[in-house]
This record gives structure tokens, sequence and C-alpha cells, in this order.
């Protein structure tokens, strides 16, 4: 343990050494923070070096021959502001967070703010901001949080048309009006709204799936839900006014005790009796109509809708005839097979009603029902990959998160499975790195540290975020998909097994993961922790930095045979250059890079308790500035 801290010891002193030498901010960014500053009321002098200023953050950049600082945050939570947002903000093109929540500024957003490209985070709340919002908002498409709440905004929400990375999205208390969009249905990663508070606001928020984790906009509650509770009281009145006695009947003729004692139990028996003969019949023969019944409709629905299995998870496919080709015997015949793997094959198709949205189909072949037809160890092989499959639709489809792939529906056959999912144009990391290596592709050092944050992030949602937790157990660069940003996208959950949150790990009698890429102890205890993922995440940061993968013949000539053996030993090396990718050398960036197999040494480790959690792995990779 004491070797564990003196080694993250001097991985931050390392962080620091490289952040010395710090660049000036840029020239246009620092006259637009001047304007900012001034329009939004600051009585103080600003600073000569604003980066040093509170709410104020910078980050490194490479200029036209040098490092420059860029504006990359700008926080002033409650700072009694009363002035306006200048149009200056459209300048900052780096800007990713604009917090300005919990003063008093008025006006309008500046429509400049949609030059502001990678911005993530914007917080308005609690001012006194009005108009209209600027209806390019939405070109704004790495927005995570949006927070307009307790304003005076007005108008309709057609602004908000296509936020595929919104996670929360918060506008009460303002006077917005207008029908609620249905284009909120294509906001896959939302997972909190509040409409709450805006009175001409009409009609329901559309239904957003599983991924949503709290709705709060109560005066928008469809009013059937009201009326279904009024009217289940009303019934009860009335079945106890029903069973009252009635008071204006005339009493009967009082009888002797013991006769009427009598009477009374002869009657009880032959009601009760009466009742178990007319119960048991009249159950039998409900039970045999509604059984009749229930045969009736299930094959009517088998025969006259065939999609009645189909189960979507993404809003993206909008209805199950969407996926109809998929029915037919040759429905895959004249589709391009895109890939191979242990459970299937994959294949490329356009999703019909999408306008050209493309979609990767994956076929899992289903073991034959007549299992004498196989050998014990072909029925073995067949059920493992059936099980992988199960356990892959189960996961996947209750997962939402910009850093995993998601499934969108599912489809089974009674030969195989279809699953379905998005097609990602840039293909898997393996084989990015593997044609970057014969001079096909070219990946810099800044596109590669982006898929490292990517993966760190959705590692950290699997392992800490969700619940329960998930260990995916193949992570690897083929299993680390592109999309068109190059944002890193974690796939195949064919071996993912959710973990209860009282459990540790996942003991299996299959080994699992891929070669490179296990941890040492899973091939000792065969329990499978979600440290063993994080040794394989060691394994891709290195392979991510030096360009090789571990089945790369170069590992084959060393003494090591190792590709994390081999890289402790260069990194304890007088040269630890030697393990960056020759084609990243000479960039400017090489003291990052080592501190990025820095942190994959600490994830490689052969003891699994001294290897970082997920969290601290993405916290050290974020602290790594550019």
């Amino acid at each position: 343990m004491a070797k564990s801290h003196f080694a993250l010891f001097c991985f931050f002193t390392l962080i620091f050494l490289v952040q010395s030498k710090q660049p000036t901010l840029l020239p246009s960014d620092f006259n637009a923070l001047l304007l900012i500053q001034k329009d939004l009321g600051f009585r103080r002098a600003p600073s000569r070096d604003p980066c040093d200023s509170a709410g104020i953050f910078c980050e490194r950049r490479i200029g036209n021959s040098s490092y420059v600082l860029r504006i990359t945050r700008l926080l002033f939570d409650s700072q009694n502001l009363n002035g306006r947002l200048s149009p200056a903000v459209g300048q900052l093109s780096e800007l990713k967070e604009l917090s300005l929540q919990n003063n008093q500024i008025v006006d309008q957003i500046p429509p400049q703010i949609v030059n502001c490209k990678k911005l993530e985070v914007v917080n308005l709340g609690n001012n006194r901001l009005s108009g209209k919002i600027p209806p390019g908002l939405s070109a704004l498409i790495r927005l995570r949080i949006l927070d307009l709440s307790a304003n005076k905004f007005t108008g309709n929400l057609m602004f908000l048309k296509y936020f595929p990375n919104l996670e929360k999205l918060n506008l009460a208390d303002n006077m917005f009006a207008g029908k609620v969009p249905v284009s909120l249905r294509s906001f896959r990663n939302l997972r909190f709204i509040n409409l709450s508070g805006n009175s001409f606001l009409e009609g329901p928020v559309p239904l957003m799936g599983n991924n949503l984790d709290q709705y709060s906009s109560s005066e928008l509650m469809p009013k059937r839900y009201i009326l279904a509770e009024n009217s289940s009281q009303s019934r009860n009145h009335s079945t106890a006014t029903a069973m009252a006695p009635d008071a204006s009947a005339p009493s009967p003729m009082p009888q002797p005790p013991h006769d009427r004692h009598k009477k009374n139990i002869k009657t009880r028996i032959g009601g009760w009796a009466l009742g178990f003969v007319a119960g048991a019949i009249a159950g039998s023969v409900s039970g045999l109509v509604f059984t009749v019944l229930f045969k009736l409709v299930m094959s009517i629905i088998r025969g006259r809708n065939k999609n009645s299995s189909l189960k979507i998870f993404s809003p993206m496919i909008k209805k199950p005839e969407d996926l109809a080709f998929l029915e037919k015997e040759d429905g895959l015949a004249s589709l391009e097979v895109i890939g191979r793997g242990g459970c299937g094959e994959v294949y490329k198709s356009v999703l019909p009603g999408s306008d050209g949205k493309e979609i990767a189909i994956k076929k899992i072949i289903q073991p034959p029902r007549d299992a004498e037809e196989l050998t014990g160890e072909d029925s073995k092989l067949l059920n493992k990959k059936m099980r992988q499959i199960k356990s892959e639709i189960q996961t996947v489809g209750e997962i939402r998160h910009r850093n995993l792939l998601p499934l969108l529906a599912h489809l089974p056959r009674p030969d195989c499975h279809y699953l379905v999912y998005e097609y990602m144009k840039n293909g898997s990391l393996q084989d990015c790195l593997q044609q970057v290596a014969e001079g096909r592709r070219e990946l810099d050092w800044l596109a590669r540290y982006k898929i490292a944050l990517g993966v760190a992030a959705g590692l950290e949602y699997l392992h800490i975020s969700h619940t329960p937790r998930i260990i995916h157990r193949d992570l690897k660069p083929a299993n680390v998909l592109l999309d068109d940003e190059m944002e890193a996208r974690i796939a195949d959950f064919g071996l993912a097994k959710a973990v209860p949150d009282a459990n540790t790990h996942v003991t299996t009698s299959n080994v699992a993961g891929t070669v490179g890429y296990i941890a040492p102890e899973y091939y000792q205890t065969f329990k499978f922790t979600d440290k063993c993922d994080i040794y394989s995440f060691g394994v891709l940061l290195g392979a991510l930095v030096m360009g090789k993968l571990p089945s790369d013949e170069f590992f084959q000539h060393t003494d090591e045979m190792s590709l994390v053996k081999w890289m402790r030993n260069v990194m304890s090396s007088e040269d630890p250059k030697r393990a960056i990718d020759t084609k990243l050398l000479g960039n400017g960036y090489e003291e990052q890079m080592l501190l990025v197999l820095k942190v994959a040494c600490f994830c490689s480790l052969d003891n699994p308790k001294e290897r970082p959690n997920s969290k601290d792995v993405r916290c050290m990779l974020s602290q790594i500035k550019h």
C-alpha cells in the first residue's frame, strides 16, 4: 500500500512539473472576457492573469507555433451580478461550461452563444432573464446540462430540437407556452427533466423510456389519472350504500332465543354448502372460459402480429414495422456483413423511415430444439453462447450513457436472435490502431486521449454509477467503437455480469475475456472483480500510447514476451519515451503521454488491491492538461 501511495505521489508531482510552464491567455479570449465581465456588472478591476482569478478556468491548447491558454469554464454563481450576458461570449470557442446561477442578470440570452460549439454545461437558473431562447441553441449538440429555471423566459420550446448528449433539462418556473415537443423522445441520454411552473405549456411530456430518473412536471399530469382515482372512490361509495340496511323497512317479529339460534346454525350451514358448490361450479366454468378465450386471443395475436415479441429499447426506432424486414426468411440476404464475433455475425442496414440512419444488426444462431443432434461439446458451446446473449440483452437494454453503445431493439426468432445497435462508422479502436500501424489512417494524440477519457468515463458508470454494478469482463480495443465524433463507445456486453451491491465479485467456471487483457489473479481464482476490468483498461491505455496490441509480433521478440511487462521495464528505464508510438513523437505531448503510461502501469499492477478504481482512473486522466 505504501508503494502505491508513493507511486501516486510521484504521478501528481510529475503532473505539477509538466504544468509548471504555463503559456499566456489568447488575446481574443482576454478581450472577450473583459467585455463579458463589464456587461455582467463586475465591480472589481480585471486581473492581468485572468486564469488565476476565481471562477475562470483555462486549458492549454496548441496555437500557430506554440501553446496558448483558452478559457474553458466561467463560473460566476451568486455574485450579485445585475448586468446582462454579453454577445462577446460567442468568441470563447473553447468554452465548455457557463454557470451564472443565483444572480440578477437581465435581458435576453445573446444568439451568439450558439458559436460556443463545445459547451457542455449552461446554468443560468434563478436570474431575471427574459425573452425567447435563441432558436439555434440546438446546434450545441455537446450540451449535457441545460438549466434555465426561475427566470422570465417566454415563447415556445421549439429550440429543443436535437440534444443527443443532454442529461439534465430544467426549464421550471418560467413563462414558456405551447406544446411540449415530441423531439424530447430523441434525447437518448436524458436523466432529469423539470418543466413545472410553466402554466401556459400544454400536453404531457413524451414517454422517455427507462433511462429517466426524475420527472417533475405535476401541472402537466394527464387528467385520466385523476379521474381513475375519483371513479374508484365513487364505486366504493356506491357499493357501501347498496350494502347498508334500509332504515324504513319494518323489523321482523322477535323469536325465542333457543329456536332462533338453531335456525341461524342451519341457515349458516346451508349457506356455506350452497356457496361452496356454487363457487366451485362458477370457478370451473370461469376458468374453462378464460383458458379458451386466452388461447384464442394469443393465437389471433400470433397470427396477425408477428412483431409482438419485438422489444424496443430506444425511441430511435419509432414503430415495430421499421424492423419488419427481419421477419422475412431472406431479410439479411442483401445486407453487408461487417463483422463476425464469438456470438454471431454483424450486418449493416439503413433503418426505414429514419432519413438514412444506419444500424448494425447482430444475428445470434440459436441451437436446434433436438439436442440429440449435437455432441456434448457442441451443446455446451451453443448453450454458453445463448447465456451470453441473454446476458447482453438484459444488461445493455437498460443502459444509457454517452460512452456506452446502447441496444436499440431485440427480436427473438425461432432459430436466432437479432440485436439492433447504432452503426459506428469509424469502426473499432482495434481496427483504427491497426490501420494507423499500416499507414492507412491517422490518429493524433488528442484523439487518442479523448478515447481514453471516454472509456474511463464509461467504466466509471458501469462500476459505480449504475445499480447494480456491472463488470464488463472483456474490455479490449476490439470492444471499443468510435462514433462520428471519435467518441469512444464501450460495446459487446456478451460477457457482462450485473453484480448486486452486497457482492464484490462474480465467480465463473468458464474462462472469460481475451488473452493479453485478462488480469493475472483471474487464472487462479476464477473470480472476476471490477479490478479485473481496470487491469484490462491498463492494457488498453498502453496500446493507445504505444500503438501496439498485446498480440503484436513485436512482443514475441522481447525478453518480457508481454505488453504489460515490457511497458513496466521501459517506463522504469532511463529512456521511457521508447514506449511511445513513433508516429506521435515530436508533437509536444510527450510528457502527457508518459503520464498516461504511468496511469496504465498503475492499472495493470499485479496486486488488484493496489490498482485504482475506475473513478480514480478517470480523475487522474482528466488532470493531465494539454
